[in-house]
């Protein structure tokens, strides 16, 4: 049965595996060059050949080719890059690691993947390969002390730039504000601090609250999580504001009698903020989600995000989380590189700054798209910037960044060799554009 007398129900088998969670999907980036300005640099970038025919994405780092062979290589530019682990021995951002630290608590014993966060290091390096990389590792967890010391750590380092390519969920809405709040001071700090907007576009479903049951789309009042059975660790969050309530549930599909699985019916409060959240780990089987208002329930915004598994019923607009959301960021979606439309996956949102491409082939984790390898795209272009002129803040470096990207229905698409060459002061013009191999089929 599905959710309508649903109050009745029984039976909950929770067990709580994380207090916050790092990008999900593997994630890449490119960058999209139209409308190149009268200038050398931009010239030979954008006079590449165009790809063998086998090929179905251009690579958006060859065309770093002959930024580098001009000179510029972000040399003297210091870059904090956050991720739950890295991995930087023997690995291809060895030479350009100048510091790390750690800075999650290892009590909990998991043991976490640094293959995602080393190779959103490795793009940064190979944007900027003379920069230098200050690794802060916040470990499984990632949750607001962890965080919050880590670019407390970066910022003593006095790093120009920060990228982070983690969007996280912790369990109260106290610990959302935290860590949003601690990426704003980073910002404020002259640091230029990159993010990505996340792959939460079809994890995500917005919609207005009501009491009892919320209808997710007509009158259908619950959402599926993934396509078919799913099974091990699924992580639910329910954000809102204002003075309403509601509870989050967890129900397995069967026949007869749907099981109720999780229930979370705390409200985590701070600020005028509000969260639910449920994690488990369930074995294989058919699950969905159901919200139920309290009686002050009508009218707020209710934000719903499952962090592991797509929503059957998800919105178009919306799914960006900490640090996405902090005032003072850069937060970067991904796009296809040769449509330039927006990737299905990535998150969108008012505080979307800049889409770049996606799909790079990295030494470290081969092929990754998504918006965690769109944002080091970004920021090795910002470190190139600043490395090109020195008298540049980052702030001035985020400004012209945003006003040579190209605008189109509304959006703003990352402008590399625009961005570079705009803060050039000696145009380079040794550049044999005959060498490179970078092909943007969106370019003029």
């Amino acid at each position: 049965m599905r959710v309508g007398t649903a109050a009745t129900l029984f039976v909950v088998v929770v067990v709580v595996s994380s207090v916050s969670f790092a990008a999900p999907v593997g994630s890449s980036s490119q960058q999209l060059v139209r409308g190149p300005p009268n200038d050398a640099l931009a010239d030979a970038i954008r006079s590449s050949p165009d790809p063998p025919e086998e090929s179905t994405e251009p690579d958006p780092l060859s065309g770093f080719g002959a930024v580098h062979d001009a000179g510029v290589t972000g040399d003297g530019v210091r870059v904090g890059v956050i991720g739950g682990e890295f991995s930087p021995g023997g690995s291809p951002i060895g030479d350009s690691v100048a510091a790390s630290r750690t800075f999650a608590d290892r009590s909990s014993g998991f043991s976490v993947d640094s293959t995602h966060d080393t190779a959103v290091a490795e793009i940064v390096a190979r944007t900027a390969p003379d920069s230098e990389l200050y690794l802060a590792s916040i470990g499984l967890d990632g949750g607001p002390a962890a965080y919050e010391r880590a670019l407390a750590w970066l910022r003593e380092q006095d790093v120009d730039v920060v990228v982070d390519a983690g969007s996280y969920f912790p369990r109260t809405a106290e610990g959302m504000a935290r860590m949003n709040e601690a990426a704003a001071a980073t910002a404020e700090n002259d640091t230029a601090f990159v993010t990505s907007a996340g792959n939460y576009a079809e994890r995500h479903w917005t919609g207005t609250g009501n009491e009892g049951w919320l209808a997710f789309a007509n009158d259908t009042r619950y959402n599926t999580l993934g396509e078919g059975g799913i099974g091990g660790s699924v992580s639910l969050r329910l954000y809102w504001e204002g003075s309403a309530d509601y509870d989050l549930y967890l129900y397995r599909a069967e026949n007869g009698e749907d099981p109720l699985i999780a229930k979370s019916a705390t409200n985590e409060s701070g600020n005028g903020s509000h969260t639910e959240a449920i994690d488990a780990t369930v074995p294989r089987g058919r699950y969905y989600v159901a919200v139920r208002g309290g009686p002050d329930a009508n009218d707020s915004t209710v934000d719903l995000f499952s962090s592991r598994h797509e929503l059957d019923i998800s919105s178009d607009a919306g799914g960006m989380v900490a640090p996405a959301t902090a005032e003072g960021v850069i937060a970067v979606g991904a796009v296809d590189a040769v449509t330039g439309e927006p990737r299905s996956y990535s998150s969108t949102g008012p505080r979307l700054d800049i889409s770049a491409p996606d799909a790079i082939d990295t030494n470290t984790a081969g092929e990754m798209y998504g918006s965690s390898v769109a944002a080091p795209l970004v920021a090795g272009t910002l470190t190139l910037m600043l490395a090109e002129n020195e008298s540049l803040s980052p702030t001035e470096a985020q400004r012209v960044f945003r006003d040579t990207a190209v605008q189109d229905d509304g959006r703003l698409y990352l402008d590399a060799a625009g961005a570079v060459t705009a803060v050039t002061s000696e145009s380079p013009t040794e550049i044999d554009g005959d060498e490179l191999d970078w092909y943007n089929g969106t370019a003029d």
